[in-house]
């Protein structure tokens, strides 16, 4: 008797075949799971700038497959997604819908609202390029006299993450950091910093994408250094300080630049020809003085007024290059 010995028979499993098992065991046993190269036919879309890189290298199957029972070009459904929504592209790309805020195409799994699966004229295989892209689904606010400058140029995403952040708005960073990011940050420093300032709340008074006032500001701030007093001058200011710290003559409790208690702020401000606008004396953003109190303010010609201000704890002493030195104490009057 002729003793025989086994043959072994070593399988090495393609990466075809794996994943047609794969395939059937995920209930998908309806696809064929073989190499596609859609090129053959589809040469026009390499024509673009930007190719998708599975496509480039011909690796069609990666995204789609052949279903059994259907007949390609005759049965436009001959050709199926692997896996539906974001779920295919999170097959090579990193999830993007993980932090606290997500973008609305994100959410939802609709990655080719903005992007192009194949190949674009864009970077990033974008549909549209700069802010026409963003106004496929926001309104266009963005027609003001006064534009923040990457508003003007389109450039959303230096401010906004497409995709996904932890921070409202789904900013790339939170503020004042990313107001910083742009703008010199010695100018919201000293011995005194606005309240909004110190909170880093920049927006209580600067909108981020434009405005009808200059600095693209919420509400009006005039410019000039003397106005006619009236409340819409101070529009702004008014936002946040009562409007009597201006109008009452007589106060002991609405400001603390009073002379006992004869309102100062009224009588500078108040005036039907040269009143003093706000920025007469204060800093909008912070300043070397106590109280916001400038250095130095727009006098005549190339000249510019200096100011020097004493703050002692009842009241203060100006020193400016427009008058004499004058005192004021809440608690014993100086008659300013």
């Amino acid at each position: 008797m002729v003793m025989t010995t086994p043959i072994r028979i070593k399988y090495r499993p393609t990466f075809l075949s794996v994943l047609t098992i794969l395939l059937s065991l995920l209930g998908a046993g309806t696809l064929r799971a073989e190499p596609l190269d859609c090129r053959r036919c589809h040469s026009d879309l390499e024509k673009a700038r930007v190719t998708h890189s599975p496509f480039a290298a011909g690796e069609c199957s990666s995204c789609h497959q052949l279903a059994l029972d259907k007949r390609h070009p005759e049965q436009k459904e001959a050709i199926v997604l692997v896996s539906d929504g974001s779920k295919l592209c999170s097959q090579c790309h990193e999830a993007l819908d993980t932090a606290k805020n997500v973008h609305g195409p994100v959410a939802s799994g609709d990655c080719i609202f903005c992007h192009t699966p194949h190949s674009s004229p864009n970077d990033k295989l974008l549909k549209d390029t700069g802010i026409a892209q963003c106004l496929n689904c926001h309104e266009n606010k963005f027609q003001q006299k006064y534009m923040h400058g990457p508003v003007v140029e389109g450039k959303c995403f230096i401010c906004h993450d497409p995709h996904q952040s932890d921070n409202p708005y789904i900013l790339k960073m939170g503020l004042p950091a990313l107001c910083l990011s742009c703008h010199d940050a010695s100018a919201m420093s000293g011995k005194s910093i606005h309240a909004p300032v110190r909170k880093g709340n920049c927006l209580a008074c600067h909108d981020s994408h434009g405005s009808p006032y200059r600095k693209h500001l919420r509400k009006d701030f005039q410019e000039n250094f003397y106005l006619p007093f009236s409340p819409d001058n101070f529009a702004l200011c008014f936002d946040c300080h009562a409007s009597e710290m201006i109008l009452d003559r007589r106060t002991d409790s609405l400001t603390d630049f009073r002379d006992g208690d004869r309102n100062l702020h009224y009588l500078h401000v108040n005036k039907i020809d040269k009143g003093r606008s706000c920025k007469a004396c204060h800093d909008a953003h912070a300043a070397e003085q106590a109280k916001l109190i400038k250095r130095k303010v727009p006098g005549f010609g190339k000249w510019e007024i200096p100011i020097e201000f004493q703050k002692t704890s009842t009241g203060g002493t100006c020193i400016v290059g427009c008058h004499k030195p004058k005192s004021y104490d809440r608690i014993k009057t100086n008659e300013f």
